[in-house]
């Protein structure tokens, strides 16, 4: 969630910008830059969520489109570790498009978790931007094991 919170505050910062974007003359404009935070994944298996990571050090590059003044996109990538409560400690790659409609934003992201006990995840899940409701959960590829144990 507080990964959640500095991203709400970059955009923020992001809208401060978009004023000297809107006075520029070319009708296209991106903004990029590096920062530091934290975690907030829930991850599931075949529709069911087995784990929820949280936490952790990562650097992220984000990029933010505008045509006309106005928030196309933006695009985020993420690297960086996160320990789940089962002590497993996952390398993350994951890649986050954030994209506005006329009520909210849709934040949709793949990610690719790899454990030091050898669990490895990889799936597809879309939120609101505001509310931190997942809204869809797409394919995921999960270790080989028995959901009721």
């Amino acid at each position: 969630m507080k990964s959640l919170m500095l991203f709400i505050a970059s955009f923020l910062v992001v809208i401060a910008f978009s004023t000297n974007v809107e006075g520029q003359e070319k009708s296209q404009r991106a903004f990029q830059g590096w920062s530091v935070s934290t975690y907030w994944s829930p991850i599931y298996c075949d529709g069911e969520m087995v784990d929820f990571l949280e936490g952790g050090t990562l650097r992220i590059h984000y990029l933010y489109h505008y045509v006309h003044g106005k928030f196309m996109k933006q695009i985020v990538q993420i690297k960086g570790e996160v320990t789940s409560d089962t002590g497993e400690v996952f390398k993350i790659s994951e890649r986050d498009l954030y994209y506005p409609d006329d009520e909210t934003i849709t934040v949709y992201w793949k990610y690719n978790l790899r454990g030091n006990w050898g669990t490895h995840y990889i799936g597809e899940l879309a939120a609101d931007y505001f509310t931190g409701e997942i809204v869809w959960i797409g394919k995921s590829v999960c270790p080989n094991y028995d959901m009721d144990e």
